[in-house]
């Protein structure tokens, strides 16, 4: 930090220039990132909580797609949450997360197989994964698209990609919040669409949410056409002029937020000390 954002003038996906080094971004998320995210080197009951709860979510978003003794990959782990909550679903899961104070807690806590490294250097198969996850990593790294082509390689023929990263044209969010500290990569729909259809995947019909998370089936080559969006630079260069922090501030969006924020708080507290 500081960080410079920019935006590709072809897709419209948004990223650091200059990118940290591998050896940089490797530093950080093993021994800092946790520590500026979540102010600790373990996690902290309320993490514990929203992990628990994200976890169910997923096992249950990702039912449809997985049978009894399927092998299944999270990548950044964390807390191990999900991992542990699909072994309980049945899943012969384990996961990948770099930062070591929290691979520590997923193995000795929760009892979940996690590997305390990254998804380039995990010492996991090839096509040795039914089903591969991701929340809210992607945007972390420094190649995504290669992590793309990773994931293609350890998963089996048709095998499924569950993949979902925040939305950098959220219009919700702070403009000043769009750029997050730890974001390498800022993502839309449409350029996360895109990038998985040109890392030979392509999206289940009728199984996907809204926003930047999808579920992707696994295809045997790249899809030749996958700029399937030719204007979404230029939607996103008008959607950053647009959404000034005047705007925001003067709108009842921040203000609503906040409420619903502290509204989220309270629960939390009230759900930690039962």
């Amino acid at each position: 930090m500081p960080l410079t954002n920019v935006l590709c003038a072809v897709c419209g996906l948004v990223f650091l220039d200059p990118m940290p080094t591998s050896e940089e971004i490797d530093r950080y998320y093993r021994e800092q990132y946790r520590e500026h995210y979540h102010g600790d080197s373990t996690p902290r009951p309320k993490a514990l909580l929203r992990d628990a709860r994200g976890a169910t979510e997923r096992v249950r978003l990702l039912a449809p797609f997985v049978q009894s003794g399927m092998r299944v990959l999270d990548i950044g782990a964390g807390t191990g949450a999900f991992v542990a909550a699909a072994n309980a679903a049945g899943w012969r899961a384990e996961g990948i997360e770099p930062h070591l104070g929290f691979a520590k807690y997923a193995n000795e806590r929760l009892g979940a197989h996690v590997h305390a490294t990254t998804l380039e250097t995990a010492p996991v198969d090839a096509g040795s994964f039914d089903v591969v996850t991701s929340s809210h990593v992607f945007e972390h790294l420094r190649d995504p698209f290669a992590a793309f082509r990773r994931v293609h390689e350890l998963l089996v023929a048709d095998g499924i990609f569950h993949v979902g990263v925040p939305d950098i044209a959220d219009p919700k969010r702070t403009p000043s919040a769009r750029f997050h500290f730890g974001h390498t990569h800022g993502f839309t729909r449409e350029t996360l669409t895109m990038m998985a259809l040109r890392a030979c995947f392509e999206p289940v019909a009728g199984s996907s949410g809204t926003g930047p998370m999808l579920v992707l089936r696994r295809l045997v080559e790249p899809v030749p056409d996958w700029l399937r969006y030719p204007t979404h630079a230029q939607a996103m260069q008008s959607f950053f002029l647009e959404r000034s922090a005047w705007k925001h501030f003067t709108s009842a969006t921040p203000y609503l937020k906040f409420i619903r924020r502290m509204r989220r708080f309270r629960r939390e507290r009230k759900e930690l000390r039962g």
